[in-house]
């Protein structure tokens, strides 16, 4: 079966984040309790911009990049009773056709946060899945130079899942994985942040 993929034009990526600022507002409890299920990260507030480090790195075949592919700090609570594993993956919204740049999977009940920089290598804390440039772990933000100093939107989302933190082989892109978590889903939280090309390169 054919699945399309979906190009995220600027009116939807305002539709998805409305939607995802949705989804944290029901997240809160009712009167005020404590929070459902939150991702959070140390190095960005939620909606605010990346820091260049975050960036991929300049190189011969990435020129137009000025960071030093540090992966984000994140952590995340309140996961849905019964989660035997966690999901994670960031989802670039514009830059050409939408894609995926960090899927990890398998990560276990114990684990409820990864350190800057701790996403950029294999772990025995996750399994690597394959990103839209083959690899699975941190691939920092590089919007190309043809679309100037836009705005770009970086989704991150942490999924809850009732399946062992082995039971799924390494090497599963995103949309293989998605058809693996049918029916295995315990919940979900959103991070979004925001990164702008650099006018000039970033020594």
């Amino acid at each position: 079966m054919m699945h399309a993929r979906l190009t995220f034009t600027p009116v939807a990526v305002v539709s998805f984040l409305a939607c995802a600022a949705g989804f944290a507002f029901a997240a809160q409890a009712p009167g005020g309790g404590a929070p459902g299920f939150v991702l959070t990260s140390t190095s960005f507030e939620d909606g605010g911009f990346a820091p260049n480090r975050l960036a991929y790195t300049n190189t011969p075949q990435t020129p137009d990049c000025s960071g030093q592919n540090i992966s984000p700090q994140l952590s995340w609570a309140n996961p849905a009773p019964g989660v035997k594993s966690y999901v994670l993956t960031m989802y670039e919204a514009e830059g050409g056709p939408a894609h995926t740049d960090l899927v990890v999977y398998g990560i276990p009940p114990n684990v409820t946060s990864f350190a800057e920089g701790e996403l950029g290598r294999g772990s025995p804390k996750f399994v690597e899945g394959k990103g839209f440039r083959t690899m699975g772990t941190w691939r920092g933000m590089c919007p190309p130079a043809n679309a100037g100093t836009s705005i770009h939107h970086y989704i991150f989302r942490i999924r809850g899942t009732d399946l062992d933190p082995a039971e799924l082989p390494p090497g599963l892109s995103s949309e293989e994985l998605d058809l693996q978590l049918r029916g295995h889903t315990k919940g979900q939280a959103i991070l979004v942040a925001k990164y702008q090309r650099p006018q000039q390169p970033v020594p």
